[in-house]
């Protein structure tokens, strides 16, 4: 599962690269649809492996809540691509759920600082 879990925050993280690109219009060589394939593409594994990892453990809230606001920036992110309304708010909205799951349900569960910081969430 820990594979799985790393596999799934490397997907997010590339996805996000290549969502920066899309917004800051920077040329990498490849069209703008197939920048923005990837992007979809490997956010929705990256959110998918990481559902599946999921584990029931003592920071349970603190993880729902983790890959809800990640679901909520990545909504957002294909709302603005796509120009829908609202996609601001949603962007706000999961930026606002990672904080609290990050730094305040958290804020009492770092007795395990062997963990590496994947095992966190």
């Amino acid at each position: 599962m820990k594979r799985i879990k790393i596999i799934g925050g490397f997907c997010y993280f590339i996805s996000f690269l290549f969502a920066l690109t899309l917004f800051l219009n920077i040329d990498i060589g490849i069209s703008k649809g197939l920048t923005l394939l990837i992007f979809i593409s490997l956010g929705g594994f990256g959110f998918l492996f990481n559902i599946v990892s999921y584990s029931k453990d003592k920071n349970q809230m603190s993880n729902l809540t983790y890959w809800l606001g990640s679901f909520f920036v990545f909504g957002g992110l294909l709302f603005k691509i796509f120009h829908f309304p609202f996609s601001i708010s949603l962007i706000i909205i999961g930026s606002l759920t990672l904080f609290i799951s990050i730094f305040i349900l958290r804020r009492g569960n770092n007795k395990d600082k062997d963990n590496e910081i994947l095992d966190q969430f």
